[in-house]
C-alpha cells in the first residue's frame, strides 16, 4: 500500500472551498432574487418573472405586478405595474450606492378623484407610506394623469382616467433589518373614503412646504446603513418589492390586509 508523502496530523487546516464561478452572480444579487421570488402577494395580486434590462446596471432582474377583481363576467383588471432592482458591484454616484429600484404602476381612477388638484401629491404621498420604515436614499419620481378614449372598434371603451407613478431609490439595509409579516391593516373601507383623509393630510403637508422651515416629509431612515449581505439582502430587498406591491395596491383601492394575517413565503415554482 503507498504511503502518504507526509506524516498524519490531528490538526487539520480549513477545508478548501469549491472556487465560484467567475462568471456567476454574485452571492449578495442570488440571495436577493431570491428573496423576491418567495414573496408572496397578497390575493388579488399576482407577480410574474419579466426579462431584465441588461444596459442600465451589471445585474439586474424584473418583475410585474397585475392586480385584478373577480366580476360577474369574469376578471378585471384594476391596476399594473413592473419592478427592476439594479445591482452595479462597483457602485454609481447618482444612486449613492450599488443598488437602485426602478418603478412603475398605473391605476384606473374613479372620475371624481381623477379631477382632483391633489392628485399627483396624494398619490406621491402613498409611496412614502409604504417606504416608511425602510432605508432608502436619492428617492425620486413623476406622477402622471392621464386620459384614454376609444374610436373605431374600440369606441365601446368609451373614456376613462388613470394615474401612473414612476419612481426610483436606492435601498439601504437597516441595522438588525427584520420585515413584518404584511402592513398594518385597517377596515373594509372604500378607496374614496381613504381618499377624503388623505387628501386632508396632504393639503396640510403642501402647506408646510410653502412655508419657510416646513418640512418636506418623512426623513429617509439611511443613519446607520452599511452593506448589503446575502443574509439582509434576502429579506432587505424583497421588503423594498413588498412596499411597493402595497403602493398598487393601495392606489386600485384595494382594502388593507387584516392585521395579524401573515402570508407565507411563497416556496417552489
Amino acid at each position: 500500500m503507498a504511503q502518504h508523502p507526509h506524516p498524519v496530523s490531528s490538526h487539520r487546516g480549513p477545508v478548501a472551498q469549491a472556487p465560484r464561478d467567475p462568471g456567476a452572480p454574485p452571492e449578495v444579487f442570488t440571495a436577493a432574487v431570491g428573496g423576491i421570488a418567495a414573496l408572496r402577494p397578497r390575493p388579488g395580486l399576482e407577480f410574474e418573472p419579466l426579462p431584465a434590462p441588461r444596459r442600465l446596471a451589471a445585474y439586474s432582474h424584473a418583475l410585474s405586478a397585475t392586480v385584478t377583481e373577480q366580476q360577474a363576467d369574469g376578471e378585471m383588471e384594476l391596476g399594473s405595474g413592473r419592478f427592476v432592482l439594479l445591482y452595479e458591484p462597483g457602485g454609481h454616484d447618482e444612486w449613492l450606492g450599488s443598488w437602485r429600484c426602478v418603478t412603475f404602476l398605473q391605476a384606473d381612477l374613479e372620475p371624481e378623484i381623477a379631477q382632483d388638484p391633489l392628485l399627483a401629491d396624494v398619490t406621491w404621498s402613498w409611496l412614502r407610506e409604504a417606504l416608511s420604515g425602510l432605508g432608502f436614499a436619492a428617492l425620486g419620481g413623476t406622477v402622471s394623469r392621464c386620459t384614454s378614449s376609444g374610436f373605431g372598434e374600440l369606441a365601446e371603451q368609451g373614456s376613462s382616467t388613470s394615474v401612473e407613478l414612476r419612481a426610483s431609490w436606492s435601498p439601504l439595509p437597516l441595522p438588525d433589518f427584520a420585515p413584518e409579516s404584511g402592513p398594518l391593516s385597517g377596515p373594509d373601507g372604500a378607496r374614496r373614503e381613504r381618499w377624503s383623509g388623505e387628501r386632508a393630510l396632504e393639503r396640510e403637508v403642501v402647506g408646510q412646504r410653502a412655508m419657510p422651515g416646513g418640512t418636506s416629509g418623512a426623513v429617509p431612515l439611511s443613519a446607520g446603513c452599511g452593506q448589503w449581505t446575502p443574509e439582509t439582502a434576502w429579506s432587505g430587498l424583497a421588503a423594498h418589492v413588498e412596499a411597493w406591491s402595497v403602493c398598487l395596491a393601495t392606489a386600485v383601492g384595494l382594502p388593507p390586509e387584516l392585521a395579524g394575517v401573515a402570508r407565507l413565503p411563497h416556496v417552489g415554482g
